[in-house]
């Protein structure tokens, strides 16, 4: 009785695993520099009041 899956097996659950999480890294590196009109909202009202220097609460959507 044969427990263990064959190499191909293995490599692609791997491949399985790594590739989704290359893209979360990357995706995530990316929308670290994106402007300040492409991010979201603080939901907070404090948050709101504590936006960077010569940024508004009018470029973002309500």
């Amino acid at each position: 009785m044969k427990r263990v899956p064959s190499i191909s097996v293995l490599f692609s659950t791997g491949l399985c695993v790594v590739i989704p999480m290359l893209f979360y890294w990357v995706s995530n590196k990316m929308r670290r520099h994106d402007p300040p009109w492409r991010q979201e909202q603080p939901k907070d009202p404090i948050q709101r009041t504590m936006l960077p220097a010569g940024s508004s609460n009018d470029q973002y959507e309500e």
